[in-house]
């Protein structure tokens, strides 16, 4: 397995690997549950396009896995050079590169390059049914800080 910085060419790939991993832990996708489709555009469409944001925001701070010239895994990492506090907002592994260590040697590469880009801290979040998250993030040193309820209803 080989971690590499993102390229251009990876887009589509990052954002098929989010739609597979996060399916059942994404937040539009239980608001989908509860109201359909908002906007013309169903949950996969509004999580992929976090990708673009992320490329957009710290193009990088975006670290690849790839297995046999396959991607298998991505990790996106932002700076905020006010607090030092970098942020790791996406991270996803596929299916079948998930038991391998493919997670980890994606953190370590972004937790590295918050280091070396002057960051003193680190932040990451999951919500409360993502059991692989909930479980991993504890494991590698991070420490719960706080809980958040995300709440949704309709304008009328």
């Amino acid at each position: 397995m080989e971690i590499r910085r993102f390229r251009p060419s990876d887009r589509q790939i990052l954002k098929d690997i989010t739609v597979e991993a996060f399916n059942g832990v994404s937040i539009d996708q239980n608001i989908e549950k509860m109201h359909g489709i908002i906007g013309g555009t169903d949950w996969k469409w509004r999580k992929a396009r976090h990708i673009e944001a992320d490329i957009e925001a710290n193009a990088p701070g975006i670290f690849v896995a790839e297995e046999d010239g396959r991607v298998v895994g991505y990790i996106t990492a932002r700076l905020d050079e006010a607090t030092g506090i970098g942020w790791i907002p996406n991270m996803a592994v596929t299916v079948g590169g998930r038991g391998k260590g493919v997670g980890k040697a994606l953190l370590a590469a972004a937790l590295k390059y918050l280091k070396e880009s002057g960051m003193k801290y680190a932040k990451i979040e999951t919500l409360e049914q993502n059991k692989i998250g909930s479980a991993f993030f504890p494991r590698v040193g991070f420490k719960e800080v706080a809980r958040q309820i995300h709440y949704f209803m309709e304008l009328k």
